[in-house]
């Protein structure tokens, strides 16, 4: 089994000591860290809606860096600072645009703060690729 560093461009570099993804070789399994709406020259946007779209497709370079797509999402993980209820619908819709059938499993944690006092969603995800 070979792991292989992903550094994809078009997407803010990681903020601390680790890695945006990793693809395992033999098993080819992409394990993406948490994605944060924040764009490729570190800014982040105040709202939460903005920040949701800004981490999927943010998600979605990650992915195609190791190549692979949203289809090939096997399990998601997504962290909500806010009040799930007033951030419930755009969550959804977004995410329906990246994730269309074949669902992957998914997990969602409502979280007291982040690592960044701006931050208000985070995801992380593990890809099959075919």
């Amino acid at each position: 089994m070979r792991r292989e560093i992903v550094r994809p461009e078009g997407v803010y570099p990681p903020t601390a000591d680790f890695s945006q993804a990793v693809r395992v070789s033999g098993g080819d399994l992409v394990f993406v860290s948490g994605i944060i709406g924040m764009r490729p020259d570190g800014t982040m946007p105040a709202g939460a809606r903005e920040q949701v779209e800004l981490a999927f497709a943010n998600l979605a370079v990650v992915l195609d860096a190791a190549g692979a797509t949203p289809a090939d999402v096997v399990k998601v993980t997504l962290f909500v600072r806010d009040d799930f209820a007033l951030v419930r619908d755009d969550v959804r819709e977004i995410r329906a645009r990246y994730f269309t059938h074949d669902f992957p499993v998914s997990t969602l944690v409502q979280v007291a703060g982040f690592a960044g006092a701006d931050y208000r969603f985070e995801i992380e995800a593990i890809a099959a690729v075919s």
